[in-house]
């Protein structure tokens, strides 16, 4: 038997695209996904859950939509255009026919979020096509695995992976299957918030909700080694000043701001 999800799903204005992501956080809600699509005034806002209850909860605070996707059928959908990160990297949505060139990574669209289209894991992607790393790599709010693998394809030693959500685990595992023939990420489920600190990292990528960088701001720099980076994404141009704050009074150098859109990305140096 195929695995199934629950979606609830939602039209919005894109001007009141803000406020939305801003219920859906205090809602609790991680993680989300926001579709354009050709021709319509309106976006998609998405969330999609292994059990029912979530999304019935949403329905009832928000109204919009409930319904069950099947996961085998999701997959079997008409092939998405591969995503382009410069010259460096291309991210197919489905499998190819013949096998993977040195460049591309397999990252079906699923459950878990991040396949490479969205502004804030496309501009970590070009960070990292840009500047790879060798060392050890952190993935905070891991969804499909996409940066871990990407950081793994360009040749990182040792990356950890974490997700609160045991079905974006899951699938960033199935995911590494895809790419590659042994395993060597080390996926966790586990909340950034109790992030202990006891191993540092040359790079650790952060893909999270501002609220969350914020109030785990001091658990995330001290994830950070002497004289390493960590880029964080997920941050509406209005709340960044809020993060930049939270980083510098952990003592962490702000080295660059990159904008997409309503979207930016804050790289920092410890």
């Amino acid at each position: 038997m195929s695995r199934v999800a629950w979606f609830w799903r939602r039209w919005i204005a894109p001007a009141r695209q803000d406020e939305w992501i801003a219920r859906l956080e205090a809602a609790g809600c991680a993680t989300w996904t926001l579709t354009e699509r050709p021709n319509r005034v309106q976006h998609l806002l998405a969330v999609y859950d292994a059990k029912r209850g979530p999304v019935e909860a949403l329905r009832g605070l928000f109204g919009g939509r409930v319904g069950l996707i099947r996961q085998s059928r999701w997959l079997r959908a008409k092939p998405a255009p591969p995503t382009r990160i410069g010259k460096t990297l291309e991210i197919l949505h489905h499998l190819p026919r013949r096998p993977l060139a040195a460049n591309q990574l397999v990252i079906p669209h699923g459950l878990a979020f991040g396949s490479g289209e969205h502004a804030t894991t496309f501009m970590l992607l070009r960070a990292l096509a840009r500047e790879p790393v060798r060392g050890r790599v952190l993935d905070l709010g891991t969804g499909s695995g996409i940066l871990a693998l990407v950081a793994r394809r360009l040749g990182a030693r040792k990356i950890v992976a974490t997700d609160f959500d045991p079905a974006a685990v899951r699938t960033a595992r199935e995911n590494e299957a895809l790419n590659f023939s042994t395993s060597r990420i080390r996926w966790h489920c586990a909340d950034v918030k109790q992030l202990s600190g006891k191993v540092r990292y040359d790079r650790v990528l952060a893909n999270l909700f501002s609220g969350i960088l914020v109030e785990a701001a001091r658990r995330i720099s001290a994830c950070v080694t002497p004289g390493g980076q960590l880029w964080v994404s997920g941050i509406l141009r209005a709340q960044q000043d809020e993060v930049i704050a939270a980083y510098r009074a952990r003592g962490l150098k702000l080295i660059r701001a990159t904008r997409r859109g309503k979207w930016v990305m804050l790289q920092f140096r410890w």
